[in-house]
């Protein structure tokens, strides 16, 4: 999680840009950034500031960050990662205000949608993942835009357009990075004698 806080630009909350009591689904698709639509950003060593080329045994991650505003605020961000276990796996990070019973969707074009749940929120907004398997990248690969749903707290349902643009490129990057280390298993408390 700490990566992913790290890979999310300081932001206020999405209830700013977008008042969910009182305003409309967003109409017109949110801005990006310039440049590529997604960015292959590499986890910095400590102490060092992000890479945009990977250094050798540097993870990396895909990002797509969408923003909203005149403030040009995060209104969502997602992150695709490889994952030593799982092949890939998809963060979303969604704005304050989201009714988490409402769940989350992705969807691909006009694809059915994949139901996600919120599995966790912090100080820059609530999260959720799932794993990509290779149907779900062959999709995300030939797709034009990834639409993920989730439900202001008025119980309004917000879909939010993510381009693909750039993917299959930044996928063929992200492939060629670095696996991140797994994490080391727990080892068994030893047995207190009796």
């Amino acid at each position: 999680m700490h990566q992913i806080a790290a890979l999310l630009l300081a932001g206020t909350s999405w209830m700013g840009v977008y008042d969910a009591q009182t305003a409309p689904a967003p109409a017109a698709a949110p801005a990006q950034a310039a440049g590529p639509a997604w960015q292959l950003v590499c986890a910095p060593a400590p102490g060092a500031s992000p890479s945009p080329a990977p250094a050798p045994n540097q993870p990396c991650s895909l990002v797509q960050n969408l923003l909203a505003g005149e403030q040009k605020q995060r209104l969502l961000t997602v992150i695709l990662q490889r994952t030593p276990q799982a092949g890939h796996a998809m963060t979303v990070a969604l704005p304050h205000g989201v009714l988490f019973p409402g769940g989350v969707s992705a969807q691909i074009d006009d694809a059915p949608e994949k139901p996600m749940m919120v599995q966790t929120s912090d100080q820059n907004g609530a999260y959720t993942g799932t794993a990509v398997d290779a149907a779900m990248l062959t999709a995300l690969r030939g797709g034009k835009t990834l639409k993920i749903g989730f439900t202001a707290g008025n119980g309004q349902r917000i879909v939010v357009p993510v381009t693909l643009k750039d993917f299959p490129a930044g996928l063929a990057a992200l492939d060629k990075s670095p696996l991140p280390v797994a994490p080391a298993p727990v080892a068994p408390a030893p047995a207190r004698p009796r």
